[in-house]
């Protein structure tokens, strides 16, 4: 009979994990992905525009746009010679390419795609750590949890560039692992810092009530 209570038990435990990040995951890697945008349109366009060449923003565009009219068979091919490179369009390409796998279903490859990004040279070294943040992003559900705890410990760092984003993920691993009382700790240091980014302290808030039901 104990056993049954602990299946039912771990059964409720996983439930609120996987309803807690339908909730909330999707918001954390939206805002990754306009991380990628903001900082390679804005940050990184003075530091290497001089030296890409104009036909690849071309490619690029044309890549996007046969992206979201639903074409990823043919956006790969524009983008397959584009991601050769590790200038900053070859790197936009290769997150271009790991979210087109996303879409098809095929996390695995995609996280294979941005530990390659997190291991190469971009033009910007916070891509670097945006890579290794969406990797973590789409393993956190249903990847190895020794793996991704180890991914988070490097981005949740002191000065970290994501390290708010990190500690968030890694309160929902500890929920994921059924140890509420290291979730709520980590709920609450994000919700203490002041410099805490707005959206995932309401996260926080929103989910330590929840918690609390």
């Amino acid at each position: 009979m104990a056993d049954i209570f602990q299946e039912v038990e771990e059964d409720l435990k996983r439930e609120r994990v996987e309803v807690l990040w339908k909730k909330y995951g999707k918001w954390a890697i939206g805002a990754a992905v306009l991380v990628v945008a903001a900082t390679a349109g804005f940050q990184g366009w003075e530091s290497y525009k001089s030296t890409v060449q104009a036909e690849k923003s071309a490619t690029f565009a044309a890549a996007l746009e046969l992206s979201q009219a639903g074409k990823a068979d043919e956006a790969e091919k524009v983008l397959t010679p584009l991601a050769q490179s590790d200038d900053g369009y070859g790197t936009l390409a290769r997150f271009e390419q790991a979210r087109l796998l996303v879409e098809a279903g095929d996390t695995t490859a995609a996280v294979k795609v941005w530990d390659e990004i997190a291991a190469s040279s971009p033009p910007l070294s916070t891509l670097k750590d945006v890579a290794s943040l969406l990797a973590a992003m789409h393993l956190v559900a249903d990847g190895d949890l020794a793996d991704v705890k180890q991914r988070l410990a490097g981005l949740a760092v002191a000065n970290g560039a994501f390290r708010y984003s990190a500690i968030e993920l890694q309160a929902i691993v500890a929920l994921r692992e059924g140890d509420n009382t290291a979730a709520k700790a980590l709920f609450q240091q994000l919700i203490d810092d002041v410099d805490t980014p707005n959206g995932i302290k309401s996260r926080s808030s929103q989910i330590l009530e929840s918690l609390a039901e």
